[in-house]
C-alpha cells in the first residue's frame, strides 16, 4: 500500500515526511524529511516484540505533533472544532445548559 501510496501522495505536490525506524525502507526513500527511530534493540527479552521502537515512534510522533501546535499557534477552540465528539472535544465545549 505505501508503495502504491507515496508516488501518488508526490505527484499532488504534497511533502513527505516519514517517521520511521528503517532510513533505507521505500517510505524512507521516498519522503522529502525522515525522521530517524532507529532503536538498537527491543525491551522485549528476545528482542522480538516491538517495545522500545513503538514508544520511539509515539515519542516522535508527539513531539512533531507538538511542535505544530505551537508553530500554528493552535487554541483550545480550534481542538473542540477538529474533536467535537470526542471526549477531549466535549470537555472544551459542553456546557451546563447542555446537561
Amino acid at each position: 500500500e505505501i508503495k502504491v501510496l507515496v508516488p501518488l501522495l508526490k505527484r499532488f505536490g504534497n511533502t513527505l515526511i516519514a517517521i520511521t525506524g528503517n532510513i533505507t525502507s521505500f517510505l524512507a526513500k521516498g519522503s522529502d524529511y525522515v525522521l530517524n527511530t532507529t532503536v538498537d534493540t527491543e525491551a522485549c527479552p528476545i528482542n522480538l516484540a516491538p517495545t522500545n521502537s513503538t514508544t520511539a515512534q509515539l515519542v516522535m510522533g508527539d513531539a512533531l505533533a507538538v511542535c505544530l501546535m505551537e508553530m500554528r499557534d493552535f487554541k483550545p477552540e480550534d481542538f473542540a472544532v477538529y474533536h467535537p465528539g470526542g471526549a477531549l472535544g466535549k470537555k472544551l465545549l459542553l456546557r451546563v445548559k447542555d446537561m
